[in-house]
This record gives C-alpha cells, structure tokens and sequence, in this order.
C-alpha cells in the first residue's frame, strides 16, 4: 500500500467515510501530493538535493496515481523546487485524495457510498475494516519507537501531524513520544542523508 493511502486512512473517519482534517490551514490534497513524493522515493524513482526533485519515470510501477505523478513530474518539470512539485501535482491531479480513495475502493479497502439519496452529494468511503487502519497506525507507532524511523513511518508521522489527526491515532505517551520526534526532526540540520533531509524540507514547505 501506498504511502499515500495510508495517509488517507489515518485522515479518514472509520465510519463516516469522510476527512477529518482539524487543522484549518491543512489541505488533504497537498498533503496527498506530499505523499506521492515520499513514495516515489521510497521506490527509489525521485531523488532530493538542494530542495529540488528529480524523477525517473521510466522505472515500472503498478499503482496508476504513482506512474501519473511521475509523469507529471518528469520532462520538462523535471528538477522542480518540492514546493512547486507539490502544486504541480495538485493542480494535475485534482482531486489526487480521492483518486486515491477510489484506488482503495478498487481493492475492496474501503466502502464507496454517497452521504445522502441525492446523486450529486458527496461520496463517503467507509472502512471495510480497521486491520488496514491498524497497520497505518503501526507505521505511526514504529516512527516513533526507531532510533532511525523509516521514509514511510517518519513521512506518515509528519504529514498525519499536518492534518491535525495524530491524537486520533495515537494516545497517551505515544502522542507525547511522536510530537517530541517532530520537534527534534524540526531542529535537526540538514546534510545527514537524503531521505532526511528530504523530509526536513518538505515539514519546512508545509509549514510556509
């Protein structure tokens, strides 16, 4: 599963189907965008230097929203600012969260039904079960827990932040553990590898 996709888990209410983004200046469908960048990485098909991206989309992948972000993303966008990245793929991909919930209804993750009788109201997508949500949130807890967290954990753990919903994954010392882990990952210089500093720079654009 993506990234991306656990993202939407963590930012979707179990029942209800619909986002739960408390914080008025996050936008679930940057942060999604946001996401797809840490999955490209993760499979090794974008590469960070200097705030700026680089993507290789001749590599094969299965997941149609991570080949039409890297599409998107290469020729002559190639070598964009994260930040430009980010819009670009807003823009090109609108709305990338719920093609992306879509996605999950496609593998029978998720319910699709509409919030009332009439035709044109909102969709709501349901969990099917909360194993998947469970395993999002293990990702969360493993963050947490790793002297080195991965791409995926500490990428998830920051943008689940940025959507206001990490107290509704996490509880007690864990909450108080993960916003510890976000206040140093905030502090810490860049320059130590790739993955991380990548990862500094896209808190830093989310933030501005």
């Amino acid at each position: 599963m993506l990234i991306a996709e656990q993202l939407m888990l963590l930012c979707i209410d179990p029942q209800r189907g619909d986002f739960e983004v408390a914080r008025a200046h996050a936008d679930i469908n940057s942060l999604a965008a946001a996401a797809l960048l840490l999955d490209l990485a993760e499979q090794h098909r974008l590469r960070f230097k200097n705030g700026h991206i680089a993507v290789e989309a001749s590599l094969p992948t299965t997941h149609p929203q991570l080949t039409q972000a890297a599409q998107i993303l290469s020729g002559p966008a190639n070598g964009l600012p994260m930040s430009a990245a980010i819009e670009l793929l807003v823009a090109r991909m609108h709305p990338v969260a719920l093609h992306l919930l879509e996605s999950l209804f496609r593998r029978d993750v998720v319910h699709r039904v509409r919030a009332s009788w009439w035709p044109w109201s909102a969709l709501q997508f349901p969990l099917r079960s909360l194993q998947v949500l469970n395993e999002a949130r293990a990702q969360l807890h493993r963050a947490i827990d790793a002297d080195k967290a991965s791409l995926r954990g500490l990428g998830l753990l920051v943008l689940t932040d940025f959507a206001g919903q990490l107290a509704a994954s996490l509880s007690g010392d864990a909450h108080e553990a993960a916003a510890q882990k976000l206040l140093h990952l905030a502090s810490e210089p860049v320059g130590q590898d790739a993955e991380h500093d990548m990862l500094v720079h896209l808190r830093r654009c989310l933030l501005s």
